[in-house]
């Protein structure tokens, strides 16, 4: 489980090789088209990223054992917003 801290955004998948984020309501055809289209494979990669709330996706800086799980930190690159992402220890 993971507490999306003091971020007034979301998780987002993304994809790994370049970045695109599919639509919310697309479905694993369309993902899967992309992935065949711009990668030339069959192979969908896809990343759990932290979204700022003006959209862009977060830079992973640094975590921190807190009590209980750890804590990841975040950075915006475009505008500078930071957070952090609570995960819990899987025993607890």
């Amino acid at each position: 489980m993971a507490e999306l801290g003091n971020r007034r955004s979301s998780m987002r998948l993304q994809c790994k090789p370049c970045g695109w984020v599919p639509p919310a309501d697309m479905q694993m055809e369309g993902v899967l088209l992309h992935f065949q289209v711009e990668h030339d494979t069959d192979e969908v990669t896809l990343n759990l990223v932290a979204a700022c709330a003006c959209g862009e996706a977060m830079t992973f800086t640094q975590s921190r054992p807190t009590g209980g799980g750890t804590k990841d930190y975040f950075e915006c690159g475009v505008c500078g917003s930071t957070g952090w992402v609570r995960r819990e220890n899987a025993d607890g």
